[in-house]
């Protein structure tokens, strides 16, 4: 009896998610043939596996031609960190890129709110200057035919 070949595939991503409970973790699947191997790359530096590494907690399993890596991030990340996923075996690479925006960073939901309360302030101004200015116009007015006096 022969054993049929395994055909070969390159690494793909089957899945990725990301949650934010009391850490955030993020979590992605590769399928491959051979199984790939599954690294964490956080600002472009490497993240170490199954192992706590400054506020970081990579874990990965694989089982056939799968392979299943989690980063948990104990610490808030810096905005606009990224943090990459990459998926490799011999026939292939497939890496997913995560922009990591900081909870506590409210310095654009600010600004914006800054920027709709004055202007709300500003509005309300102009509109009643041009009231004040519009009614001792209207008390001029001649009446227009067919009004009562």
């Amino acid at each position: 009896m022969v054993l049929p070949r395994l055909q070969l595939a390159p690494a793909r991503l089957l899945h990725s998610s990301c949650s934010l409970k009391k850490t955030l973790q993020c979590s992605c699947s590769f399928h491959g043939i051979p199984t790939p191997s599954v690294r964490w790359l956080m600002g472009g530096a490497p993240v170490g596996v199954n192992g706590p590494d400054s506020g970081l907690q990579v874990t990965s399993l694989m089982l056939g031609p799968w392979a299943n890596s989690t980063i948990s991030l104990t610490e808030q990340p810096e905005m606009g960190t990224s943090l990459l996923c990459e998926g490799k075996n011999p026939e292939g690479t497939y890496a997913l890129s995560i922009l990591l925006m900081s909870g506590k960073s409210s310095l654009v939901p600010q600004t914006f709110m800054d920027g709709l309360i004055q202007g709300v302030f500003y509005g309300a101004i102009a509109i009643t200057l041009l009231f004040l200015c519009l009614v001792p116009l209207m008390t001029h007015c001649p009446k227009l035919p067919g009004e009562a006096r």
